[in-house]
């Protein structure tokens, strides 16, 4: 193939592989929201799909001494998707996600195992390259994408995407003789070092801090779930749960559902009370105002000294349950 054929196959067939990366990226996205992740925050930089610049295209294909065959057909990052996380165990959920979609058949990157080969320094992080390739003709929105178009996908953590962004066109599209790059590449190889133990540090610290709000977010699933069964709608949750949470941490027991569902089924009247409330007053659509109900009704006197936000917000509570907030 010469390349004016080439380059005009490429501009003609440049929609179907930007459908097709938009597919790949909604499919791992919707993905990530099964398994309870919020893609919004847990993805640190948004995922857009992304076409080869047909200038790199073309110098990939005819310039660049890789000896394609056919290099329309052997390069598969004619379009690609990134998925940068914040932690190393991150990326394998995204691996996961991706590896049991069945819309796509999955393998790794050849041109990317070539190059961690070939520059070990540069890609010396775990990150990881796929390819993933239509396992059928897919219809995304008017366009047809064809069984078999590729879409390279990568996944890194934050600080290896720094990593990589300092150093593929910065350092090692330069003359790799000079004195310059090899004392920039011992530096390089320190910072590897460093990212991976910061890595290290960030693992241990979320681990503790999970540890530590164990019994905070225990009571956040009970008391949504409970709010959606006796509000019959589910609420909408800040970080408003976590100061309540925290102010009232010991009166967090095992007993709590039952506690909620005894208060609920003696004052059946307060499921009514939070929905009529809901969309006029904040305070009603949070979780927490369960145990606001709770412990009006068993403990006022610790709510009134405890309560870490404004009285003024939970007085309907203190009226409903016939208590006073004097």
């Amino acid at each position: 193939m010469k390349e004016i054929e080439f380059i005009e196959r490429w501009r003609s067939e440049q929609a179907s592989y930007l459908a097709w990366g938009s597919f790949v990226r909604d499919s791992v996205t919707r993905g990530l929201s099964a398994l309870g992740l919020n893609p919004a925050s847990f993805l640190k930089i948004p995922a857009e799909p992304r076409l080869k610049e047909e200038n790199s295209l073309v110098g990939k294909a005819f310039h660049r001494g890789k000896n394609y065959l056919d290099p329309y057909q052997e390069i598969e990052d004619k379009v690609g998707v990134r998925f940068v996380v914040l932690l190393t165990a991150e990326v394998q959920k995204v691996s996961d996600v991706i590896e049991s979609n069945t819309d796509w058949t999955t393998s790794l990157d050849k041109d990317f195992e070539a190059d961690r080969e070939s520059r070990p320094l540069e890609f010396a992080y775990q990150s990881k390259h796929y390819v993933v390739k239509a396992a059928r003709n897919i219809q995304v929105g008017d366009v047809l994408v064809q069984m078999g178009t590729p879409c390279e996908v990568q996944i890194r953590t934050l600080l290896q995407h720094a990593h990589s962004e300092l150093t593929h066109d910065n350092i090692y599209k330069k003359n790799p003789d000079t004195e310059i790059s090899k004392k920039v590449e011992r530096t390089v190889a320190k910072s590897m070092a460093l990212i991976e133990a910061v890595d290290d540090f960030f693992s241990q610290v979320l681990t503790e801090l999970e540890q530590a709000s164990e019994v905070e977010r225990r009571a956040l699933a009970t008391m949504s779930e409970l709010y959606a069964h006796y509000v019959g709608r589910p609420p909408l949750v800040d970080k408003t749960n976590a100061i309540v949470f925290g102010a009232f941490r010991e009166q967090l027991t095992l007993d709590l559902r039952g506690d909620i569902i005894a208060l609920m089924e003696r004052y059946n009247f307060i499921g009514q009370r939070i929905s009529s409330r809901f969309e006029t007053q904040y305070t009603f659509r949070q979780p927490w105002i369960l145990l606001a109900y709770l412990l009006v009704e068993s403990r006022p006197n610790l709510v009134k000294e405890n309560w870490p936000l404004t009285m003024q917000e939970i007085e309907p509570v203190f009226v409903d349950l016939g208590k006073s907030t004097q």
